[in-house]
C-alpha cells in the first residue's frame, strides 16, 4: 500500500530482516486489487477474515 511509497522503508526491511523486498509498480492498486480479490473469494479466506 501507501508505506511502499516511504522513501528507503524497501531497503530498511530487506537489511533488518534479510528478505527480498519488491514494491507494486502501483502499490497503491495493489491494495484495492488484493482486498476485492479476497472479496470475491470469501469462502476460501473466511479462516482468515474473522
Amino acid at each position: 500500500g501507501g508505506g511502499a511509497l516511504l522513501k528507503g522503508l524497501d531497503r530498511h526491511i530487506a537489511e533488518q530482516l534479510k528478505v527480498s523486498v519488491t514494491i507494486a509498480e502501483d502499490p497503491l492498486a495493489a491494495v484495492v486489487e488484493g482486498a476485492g480479490h479476497v472479496l470475491d473469494n470469501m469462502e476460501v479466506y473466511k479462516s482468515v477474515c474473522n
